[in-house]
C-alpha cells in the first residue's frame, strides 16, 4: 500500500499555529502606529506612578521628621539661660519657658498633622497636638484635635490614648458623665490594648472627684480581681482601695452598681 507525500507548501497551508502567527504579524504591521502609542502611554503611566509613589514617600518621611521634632520639643527642659536656638547647646532642645516649648511643639505637630499623605504619622501628630493645645490652654482646639483621633480610623492604640486624654478633659470641664462613658466603654472593649487596670484607676479617680467613692471602690476591686496577682497593677489597685475604704463605712460598700 503506497503513502501520499505532502509538499512543504501543503504542510504549511494546513498548520493553524503558523496561520495565527501570520495573522498576528499582519495585525501588528497594520496597527503599529496605534500599538506604539499604547506602549508610550503605558510607559508614561508607569513613570507617573513611580514619581507619585516617590513624592508620597517623601511627604510621609517629612511628616515623620516633623513629628519627631515636635515630640522632642514637647518633652524638652527649660532654663532661663536658654538661647533662642533650642539646639544651641547640643542635641537636646532647651527653652526659656514651658510656653516657648509648647508653642514650638505645636507648630511642628500642626505641620505634620496637616501634611498630605502623611498617613499614621499625621494621626499621631494630631494626638500630640491636642495634648500640646491643652498645655497652652487652647481647650476648644484641643478637644477637636483629640476627638478627630479618638473617633477616627487608624491605629487603635493612638485612638484609645486620645480617648483617655479626652476623658480627663471632659471631667475637668464638668462633663464627668461623658468621661465615665468613654472609660467604661474602653474597659469593656476587647480590642482596647491599653491596660484595663490603668483605665479603671482613671475612672475611679473621676468617680472619687464626684463623691462616688463606693462606686470607685467597686471599679477598683473588679480591676484588681481580674489582674494577675503578681502583676504591675495589682498592688497599686489594692493600695487605692484601702485608701478609699478609710473614708467609706464598711456597710455602704455594697450599695454601688457594677460597671455597666
Amino acid at each position: 500500500m503506497g503513502t501520499t507525500k505532502l509538499t512543504r507548501k501543503e504542510i504549511r497551508s494546513g498548520d493553524p499555529v503558523r496561520e495565527n502567527i501570520i495573522r498576528l504579524a499582519g495585525i501588528l504591521q497594520s496597527n503599529r502606529s496605534k500599538i506604539g502609542g499604547a506602549v508610550i502611554a503605558i510607559i508614561v503611566l508607569a513613570l507617573g506612578f513611580w514619581a507619585c509613589s516617590r513624592y508620597l514617600d517623601s511627604r510621609a518621611q517629612a511628616a515623620s521628621a516633623m513629628l519627631g521634632r515636635g515630640m522632642a520639643f514637647f518633652s524638652a527642659n527649660t532654663s532661663l539661660d536658654a538661647e533662642d536656638d533650642p539646639f544651641a547647646k547640643g542635641d537636646k532642645p532647651l527653652f526659656q519657658s514651658d510656653e516657648d516649648k509648647y508653642q514650638a511643639a505645636a507648630k511642628e505637630f500642626s505641620a505634620a498633622a496637616d501634611s498630605f499623605a502623611a498617613g499614621e504619622a499625621a494621626r499621631t501628630a494630631r494626638y500630640y497636638l491636642g495634648l500640646t493645645q491643652l498645655k497652652l490652654g487652647n481647650n476648644d482646639e484641643a478637644r477637636k484635635s483629640l476627638e478627630s483621633v479618638a473617633f477616627g480610623s487608624g491605629r487603635r492604640t493612638i485612638g484609645f490614648l486620645a480617648k483617655k486624654a479626652l476623658a480627663d478633659y471632659y471631667a475637668d470641664s464638668g462633663n464627668a458623665g461623658a468621661a465615665e462613658d468613654l472609660l467604661r466603654g474602653m474597659i469593656k472593649d476587647a480590642k482596647c490594648d491599653i491596660p484595663k487596670e490603668e483605665i479603671s484607676m482613671q475612672l475611679a479617680g473621676i468617680l472619687t472627684g464626684e463623691g462616688k467613692k463606693v462606686e470607685a471602690i467597686n471599679v477598683l476591686r473588679e480591676a484588681r480581681d481580674s489582674s494577675p496577682i503578681f502583676g504591675v497593677f495589682n498592688q497599686l489597685l489594692q493600695a487605692e482601695i484601702e485608701k478609699l475604704q478609710k473614708d467609706v463605712p464598711a456597710d455602704s460598700e455594697t450599695d454601688a452598681e457594677p460597671i455597666k
